[in-house]
């Protein structure tokens, strides 16, 4: 998803734009960040990934979303001045290029590129929280499972149920049930950690036809 006004910004570019920023690494299990912290830089995801996740009333975790290269990381925080809403931990060895508030200031002066970046950036990012609505708000259950598995992306992180349930806004036992009947189609199969999509145009005939 790109905008057709200016050309998509590739890898090497935002690579370029943070090439006078620090380059940090992080392992596995590592936080990024806590819900309530204050951003001080802008971070650009380029190895590894990252959940973003909150806690519910019982300290149970609700995941909201994965990032995966190239990607910038809590950007509308940082420009707004606002503490985190939420937590990001990352799920594998990951490293982050990062520019400070200070160096930030005087690129967007005059660095058109930037400002490119940030706007493909949250483009992007408002086409995923659309989507997400309008799966939350127009889909019954077997339909949002549908929908979230026939767009999920190839490098996506292994997911267990809960982390599905929670991202679909479903209760564990509903989704247990829409996956056993797209098993039974032999749409897919479930595996612990990993969901195998073994007829993709079924899958989406499925989704069509709900």
């Amino acid at each position: 998803m790109s905008l057709k006004i200016f050309d998509e910004i590739t890898n090497e570019k935002m690579e370029n734009i943070f090439s006078e920023g620090k380059k940090l690494q992080y392992k596995k299990g590592e936080f990024l960040f806590h819900q309530g912290d204050e951003p001080e830089s802008l971070d650009l995801l380029i190895e590894g990934g990252l959940q973003i996740f909150k806690y519910d009333s019982n300290s149970s975790e609700v995941t909201l979303n994965f990032f995966l290269p190239y990607s910038l990381i809590a950007e509308l925080a940082f420009l707004n001045g606002i503490q985190y809403p939420a937590s990001g931990r990352f799920f594998a060895d990951s490293t982050i290029l990062r520019m400070p508030m200070g160096m930030f200031k005087q690129k967007i002066e005059n660095n058109i590129s930037i400002c490119h970046l940030l706007i493909q950036s949250l483009y992007q990012k408002i086409q995923i929280l659309n989507m997400t609505i309008s799966r939350g708000l127009t889909m019954e259950a077997q339909q949002r499972v549908a929908h979230f598995l026939y767009h999920l992306p190839d490098n996506y992180p292994p997911l267990n149920q809960i982390q599905i349930a929670s991202m679909l806004f479903l209760r564990p036992e509903t989704l247990s049930r829409a996956l056993r009947q797209l098993k039974d189609l032999q749409i897919i199969d479930p595996k612990p950690g990993q969901i195998k999509i073994l007829d993709r145009e079924g899958l989406l005939k499925f989704l069509n036809k709900i």
